[in-house]
């Protein structure tokens, strides 16, 4: 299996599909479901003759530019 793991969602997805995987994507949020917007693959699974991707998106930005 091609590892992705911590690549961004849509290029771990190509890569995959590349090599004619076929592709399972399962999002994992927080309770709190905080306001992130890079996705990321945390998790791989090949089962069944298909990959499972689970992912979740990071925030990595920061809130506030004008603390230095």
């Amino acid at each position: 299996m091609t590892n992705v793991l911590g690549l961004d969602l849509e290029t771990a997805e190509a890569l995959l599909r590349a090599n004619g995987k076929p592709v399972r994507l399962v999002e994992v949020r927080s309770k709190k479901g905080g306001k992130g917007f890079d996705r990321r693959v945390i998790k791989t699974v090949e089962s069944a003759g298909e990959t499972i991707v689970w992912w979740s998106a990071f925030k990595t930005e920061i809130d506030n530019p004008s603390v230095t």
